[in-house]
């Protein structure tokens, strides 16, 4: 397996928890790019190498790793994180050693306009990823959506395969709180949810442009952003720019993501493309009302029908701020963030 993941590489991470349930079946070697050299066992048969280096040694870096793990072992199957930077690598593989190549599509990458028209580097996966796909023995869809675009885009429908990410819903309806976030951040009506990678695609900023023109009629709100990645900086500097630090917060990402999920009002989703979209599963499967963009899950395996679920067309600022003023708080027992927001309940 060929990852950008470097949250594998930390066995105690959720993902790092799939991949063990991956290895009850089969054993995996996976290469990730990181900062630094580890080599990680996070079972007896799964097993976890790192390249370190720049974008181009780490090319290299893995497609070494790549040849040194086929040489030494009896692999059957190469898999690829994506169609662009590991697909590529996976096709070099595939040609060296004649081994089957699969290729995962988590994002929805061709399903908008979105990879062609958001920058030159974009462009170039999306030709890339276009490439790739043709030279792959299986394309790994983890959605509906996702898999009716390979079809648009003209991949033969037997070389699709449907497979969605792994998530334990029982669990999260079971889950028991360690936190509250009323507690954490108390004298707010609600508190809002962003959780996962800050990066354009995830349309923060614009995000944060909505929850501004929410602010006007609802100012005890509060905007809870948990996460990192690219944006981080200049979303913080717009916050700071519109003078909103007492209603956006930002922590770094958690390891109890679960928490976070059940004990907000709502998780917002505002994504301008996506694969999946497990978070807003997740939220959904924890009792949490979910406000996203038309992407991902939404309209499949998420419906709008469901009195939790609100889907509005990508980018529509108005039809988002509607959904926002007119969510209510949690129906579940938790403590309240304000003394205006109890008495209401009672």
């Amino acid at each position: 397996m060929i990852s950008l993941d470097k949250q594998i590489l930390d066995s105690n991470s959720r993902v790092a928890d799939r991949m063990k349930d991956y290895g009850k079946t089969d054993e995996i070697f996976i290469v990730v790019p990181s900062r630094e050299k580890k080599i990680v066992d996070l079972s007896p048969s799964v097993h976890v190498e790192s390249a370190v280096g720049g974008k181009v040694g780490q090319f290299f870096r893995l497609y070494n790793l790549g040849k040194k793990i086929i040489k030494n072992n009896r692999i059957e199957t190469i898999t690829a994180q994506d169609p662009f930077f590991t697909g590529l690598i996976g096709v070099l593989l595939r040609r060296r050693f004649n081994i089957p190549l699969e290729v995962q599509a988590h994002g929805d990458f061709y399903g908008s306009g979105y990879y062609r028209t958001s920058g030159l580097g974009n462009w170039l996966r999306y030709w890339l990823g276009r490439w790739v796909l043709g030279r792959a023995d299986r394309v790994r869809a983890v959605s509906q959506r996702v898999r009716e675009s390979l079809l648009t885009l003209g991949v033969s429908t037997n070389k699709i395969e449907l497979r969605p990410i792994r998530a334990d819903l029982d669990f999260i309806r079971n889950y028991q709180t360690r936190l509250d976030l009323c507690e954490r951040y108390p004298g707010y009506e609600k508190i809002f949810l962003v959780l996962g990678r800050l990066e354009s695609v995830k349309n923060i900023s614009w995000l944060i442009d909505v929850f501004k023109e929410v602010l006007r009629q609802k100012n005890r709100y509060l905007l809870l952003i948990v996460g990192g990645g690219k944006e981080e900086s200049k979303i913080k500097l717009q916050v700071i720019s519109y003078k909103l630090q007492d209603n956006i917060k930002f922590e770094s990402w958690t390891n109890d993501p679960i928490s976070y999920l059940k004990t907000a009002d709502c998780l917002l989703f505002p994504s301008l493309s996506e694969g999946y979209g497990l978070v807003a599963m997740e939220a959904a499967a924890a009792g949490t009302k979910v406000i996203m963009t038309d992407v991902g899950v939404a309209n499949y395996e998420l419906k709008s029908a469901s009195p939790k679920v609100t889907i509005v067309p990508v980018g529509d600022r108005d039809k988002f701020i509607e959904a926002m003023l007119k969510i209510c708080p949690v129906i579940q027992p938790r403590k309240f963030c304000s003394a205006e927001q109890k008495e209401a309940a009672d």
